[in-house]
């Protein structure tokens, strides 16, 4: 290749990486994340990726209950508990501290697929008196429950 022509090519790629940089703006700053509160309430399970009707026959309906920054649940079998917190539309919830009954199939299997969903920082979406929550495929419907949270209802 002449020599003006490899000049011209260097040429060329200088003001093409330019360009290009000039054309390139800087990311965004990060932005802090909203924490907040999980909203106090009980709730039942109504429908789920796990269990259609949201219960299985002769055992009370799974529940959740927050309250002053703290979350329970009930499987139907076990208890857990654990602070939580909303990070921007995220429930993240702390370690949880659960009871270690046995459960029957196919409760066992709901159980470990509802307690792990709680854990797998879902989406929290509220609208009405439903609640929606989201981990990969994994889902759950609640609806508002009494001030006992339903557990032991059936």
């Amino acid at each position: 290749m002449p020599e003006s022509r490899r000049r011209y090519v260097r040429w060329s790629a200088a003001l093409l990486c330019a360009l290009v940089q000039g054309c390139v703006t800087a990311p965004p700053p990060a932005r802090e994340p909203v924490v907040a509160a999980v909203p106090d309430g009980n709730w039942e399970l109504v429908t789920s990726t796990f269990i259609g009707a949201g219960r299985i026959p002769g055992v009370p309906r799974a529940t959740l209950a927050f309250m002053d920054g703290r979350m329970s649940a009930f499987s139907g079998c076990n208890s857990a508990s654990a602070a939580a917190r909303l990070v921007d539309d995220w429930l993240e919830v702390q370690a949880m501290a659960t009871t270690r009954r046995g459960c029957p199939e196919p409760l066992g299997s709901f159980e470990n697929r509802f307690f792990k969903l709680l854990g797998a920082r879902p989406v929290f979406l509220v609208d009405g008196d439903m609640l929606t929550l989201v981990a990969g495929s994994q889902n759950a419907r609640l609806r508002r429950a009494g001030a006992n949270g339903g557990q032991g209802g059936r």
